[in-house]
């Protein structure tokens, strides 16, 4: 599991089902074109059974349960000490254009993101579409080009709207539970002792 850039991998061990470790995986660049591709692997949050691990171990790219694609970065993963969900905080893309207008002061918005479980509770979306490379969160709406409806939260195409990728493509994925403002670099999270608060780490823009 060799990837340039953003080389660190998260490891979440859960404790509501036993044997399952979770993998962050990034992206290789900024804008990884890769991860557009469900088998690159590439930017991608999945579970593993480490108790049933056959001697030539797994493959990232096609083996585990899949929580998740299109997250470009996501260092900070939690599991709900109640529930048992699966959280994570994403830090997004730098030097974001759309429409040929530079938008990268206050866009995109940084992510949490909600992942599903792994004790067997049912959650339709698990293993879903995120949006990166191409859709990401408005934090400031106003200065995106072409904003019709978008709003804080809304996931948005960057770049040159195309018949393929555009806000409509984009709307149809899975938006983030929370967005912060742009280039914070969340890096950890954490519930407090009541599970009714979570609490988030920020490393401040590069």
């Amino acid at each position: 599991m060799n990837t340039d850039d953003h080389t660190t991998r998260t490891l979440l061990l859960s404790q509501k089902a036993d044997g399952m470790l979770v993998v962050s995986r990034g992206s290789t660049s900024n804008i990884d074109t890769e991860a557009g591709l469900l088998s690159s692997g590439h930017s991608q949050v999945k579970a593993f059974n480490i108790r049933n691990v056959s001697n030539d171990g797994y493959d990232f790219n096609v083996d585990g349960l899949r929580l998740g694609w299109g997250l470009r970065n996501s260092v900070g993963l939690v599991e709900h000490p109640d529930t048992g969900g699966v959280y994570s905080v994403e830090n997004s893309v730098d030097q974001l254009v759309r429409e040929g207008k530079d938008v990268h002061q206050d866009n995109p918005g940084e992510e949490m993101n909600f992942h599903g479980y792994l004790n067997g509770t049912e959650y339709e979306p698990q293993g879903s579409n995120y949006g990166y490379p191409f859709c990401f969160s408005a934090w400031v709406p106003e200065d995106l080009p072409q904003n019709g409806n978008i709003k804080v939260g809304t996931q948005f195409a960057m770049g040159d709207q195309n018949s393929t990728i555009n806000d409509t493509y984009c709307a149809d994925l899975i938006p983030p539970r929370l967005t912060f403002q742009a280039h914070m670099a969340p890096l950890d999270i954490k519930f407090n002792n009541s599970a009714k608060e979570a609490w988030v780490t920020f490393h401040g823009s590069w």
